[in-house]
């Protein structure tokens, strides 16, 4: 009977060390799973930083040609008056040259897919009673990708 006590024994002892060794190797498991899914999610978090950065930097960029064209429209408005006011010195256009405004007839300043945009440009040489305006129609486009423009007499084809 002795011995059949110490042979539970024994086997009681093997048995608690293999359970033991058991929760070790599931606790080790656990924790590798762990710092992968945490390493998981890092990466995931530092692509979806990067990728904000980007989309970030991407705005600034719109942002600043957007602000490029519009003072290109600017340039070109000072370039209109500066032909009309050439052309009333000639005796070609009846002056003084109030003001030039630039609209879009075709292509956007704001579309920063537009390659190219024909503007009317309106030079006032009269202020009327009613608050309109009389004067003359030039026409311009502006090649954004090389920034430079062109423009002359009479509306846009546009």
């Amino acid at each position: 009977m002795t011995l059949a006590l110490v042979i539970v024994a024994v086997a009681v002892v093997l048995g608690g060390s293999a359970t033991a060794v058991g929760l070790v190797h599931a606790r080790q498991v656990a924790a590798a799973e762990a710092k992968a899914e945490q390493k998981k999610e890092a990466a995931a978090r530092t692509r979806a930083d990067q990728r904000e950065a980007q989309e970030a930097a991407q705005a600034a960029a719109d942002t600043a040609e957007r602000s490029s064209r519009a003072e290109t429209v600017k340039e070109v408005e000072a370039s209109v008056k500066t032909m009309a006011e050439e052309n009333v010195t000639k005796g070609l256009l009846d002056g003084p040259i109030l003001s030039v405004s630039c609209n879009p007839v075709s292509g956007s300043t704001d579309d920063l897919t537009d390659t190219t945009t024909s503007f009317d440009c309106f030079a006032a040489n009269e202020d009327n009673a009613d608050g309109t305006q009389s004067g003359y129609f030039f026409n311009s486009t502006v090649n954004w990708d090389s920034g430079e423009y062109t423009y002359g007499l009479g509306k846009s084809g546009a």
